[in-house]
């Protein structure tokens, strides 16, 4: 409650047109201080290690070639053809997901959009997670070889619960408004 009221205060404090700028860019300062907003930013770098790094590693049996299923597909890493094949739908819900987690940070004024979005990128980073298993089964069949994880593959469920914890933040900073507002 305390800090609400510090907020509040730092709003009418930076409220004059002359300092507007200066008051903005501190209100965000202070927004990134919010456990929510940091369970959001910590989500977001899981994410982005997840699309530049490669969540599985498999080898054929045949020719003992080695192969990374990451964002761009199924890879080939010992040379010979490239691409074994594409996965343009991993990739898009892997975007997605990074784009919800970066945009619902910013939106630190509008708690309800927060929560939806929250909910929304939850459900989505659990589908992230199911499909992402899918590649490695159907990976694995193409290959007729066999496969390992690396630690990436957990990202998208420990995301869904960096956002879940970051949700019941937002939640209780809307409740907490509300009974503000209840009393006025």
């Amino acid at each position: 409650m305390a800090y609400l009221l510090f907020l509040e205060v730092c709003r009418k404090k930076y409220h004059d047109k002359t300092s507007a700028l200066k008051g903005k860019l501190f209100i965000y300062t202070i927004m990134i201080q919010r456990i929510q907003s940091v369970f959001l930013l910590i989500a977001t770098i899981l994410l982005v290690f997840l699309v530049f790094f490669p969540y599985a590693e498999m080898v054929r049996s045949s020719d003992q070639n080695i192969f990374e299923l990451g964002f761009r597909g199924l890879i080939n890493v010992s040379g010979g053809e490239g691409i074994a094949f594409s996965s343009v739908t991993l990739s898009i819900l892997m975007i997605i997901c990074l784009l919800i987690t970066i945009v619902t940070i910013f939106l630190f004024k509008k708690r309800m959009l927060q929560i939806r979005l929250s909910v929304f990128n939850i459900i989505l980073l659990l589908g992230l997670q199911g499909l992402m298993y899918y590649f490695f089964r159907v990976a694995e069949k193409t290959l007729s070889g066999s496969g390992t994880f690396s630690l990436l593959f957990v990202f998208p469920f420990v995301t869904a619960i960096l956002v879940f914890l970051a949700l019941r933040a937002i939640s209780r900073d809307e409740a907490l408004v509300r009974s503000l507002d209840r009393l006025r």
